[in-house]
């Protein structure tokens, strides 16, 4: 199959969604598939890839890093290509453009629900939130009725879509590559160690890490947090943890290659995540791959990933109750060593090579139900 990525975000932009998609394209080349990525351009940068297509951008005033893609390409361009399907990773304006060439090409559409949408506009649009939020729910209504499928990354995206009248939805998780899985081995705990990575912006509520480090001081002196990502609140978070007279526990590193990573996993014990808006976070899978037990907060719908109790904890977001379980887990090393087995073992269905089959799969049936209407329609022709 001849697939088409459309998103608003890819590399080298640092985020889920664009690893997501470099990972997902790689696993089905791996099956046999061209696959191509329909991206808003990014100042300075050129792609080795041919099949990575580009669309104008502007100068984004408020993160660098995001230009604000203009979704403006030719049909012709894009019929040069060829797809058998089109699929976007984004709804609105992205969506909306996917669905012309959708509807131009006469091929299946496919969208992506990457974001809890609603939480974000509550983050940064409060004021206009009955607004946004019914314009939003337009246009995921109208674009479901586009799509031959929607994708959610987790069953609490599906619950959320159910709930807007959407009923063209199926599970498929997200997935990491094989270098981020390692059984875990006995680890050294003189310095008990818990690791972040992700964006440090309003949404993943970084500062909450910073509170949570000042409880847990007073019950293990000793512990180091390593906070790994970049964001608009990164300056904020290091002031913070100057006030705090906490420099000597926790350490931010910024962007950090992703190369690096599953070495820094494998040298901590404890994945923790303060955000309350994440869908199925890369992040966490790979802590989890690399044998990490991960602490999140309840009602932060990471139930797909994060069993209770098994690969690791949903916590009340209580400092005190949270710092108490660290400690916990620390004194305790034979049930964080049992933990991590069991992320360990979790995370192998997240495997690209096991995702990709699912998708390929997803992708195939849409064009066999396609091929079987157009013969359908053929004989009613020749009926009458």
């Amino acid at each position: 199959m001849r697939i088409l990525f459309v998103t608003a975000t890819y590399l080298p932009t640092i985020n889920g969604v664009s690893y997501q998609i470099d990972i997902l394209k790689k696993g089905l080349e791996e099956l046999g598939h061209k696959v191509f990525v329909l991206a808003p351009s990014f100042p300075g940068y050129k792609d080795a890839d041919k099949n990575i297509l580009r669309y104008p951008s502007l100068p984004n005033p408020f993160v660098k890093k995001y230009p604000l893609g203009i979704p403006f390409v030719s049909l012709e361009r894009i019929q040069k290509i060829k797809p058998d399907i089109i699929h976007t990773h984004h709804p609105s304006i992205i969506g909306q453009a996917a669905g012309i060439l959708s509807d131009a090409l006469n091929v299946p559409l496919f969208f992506t629900a990457n974001t809890q949408y609603e939480k974000y506009l509550h983050k940064y649009f409060p004021q206009g939130k009955k607004i946004t939020s019914n314009l939003l729910k337009s246009n995921l209504q109208n674009l479901s009725q586009k799509c031959h499928t929607i994708i959610c990354p987790s069953v609490n995206t599906k619950k959320a879509f159910e709930k807007m009248g959407i009923k063209n939805l199926v599970v498929i998780h997200n997935s990491i590559e094989a270098e981020f899985f390692h059984k875990p081995i006995k680890k050294d705990y003189r310095v008990p160690t818990l690791i972040y990575t992700g964006r440090i912006n309003r949404e993943k509520n970084p500062l909450f890490l910073v509170a949570i480090a000042k409880e847990l001081k007073k019950l293990l002196p000793g512990f180091r947090l390593l906070i790994l990502g970049d964001g608009a609140l990164l300056d904020d978070l290091t002031r913070k943890i100057y006030t705090e007279k906490l420099q000597g526990n926790i350490l931010t590193t910024g962007d950090v290659a992703r190369s690096l990573l599953p070495s820094i996993y494998k040298a901590s014990h404890i994945f923790i995540t303060p955000s309350v808006t994440e869908v199925m976070p890369l992040s966490i899978i790979e802590a989890m791959a690399s044998g990490l037990p991960i602490l999140a907060l309840e009602k932060s719908e990471l139930e797909d990933v994060v069993i209770d109790g098994k690969t690791g904890f949903l916590l009340q977001k209580d400092t005190r109750i949270i710092a108490k379980k660290i400690n916990y887990l620390f004194k305790n090393p034979k049930l964080l060593n049992n933990l991590a087995q069991e992320a360990y073992k979790h995370s192998l269905k997240f495997s690209v090579k096991v995702k990709s089959k699912e998708l390929e799969k997803l992708y195939k049936k849409s064009i066999s139900d396609k091929l079987g209407k157009s013969k359908f329609h053929g004989r009613q022709e020749r009926t009458f």
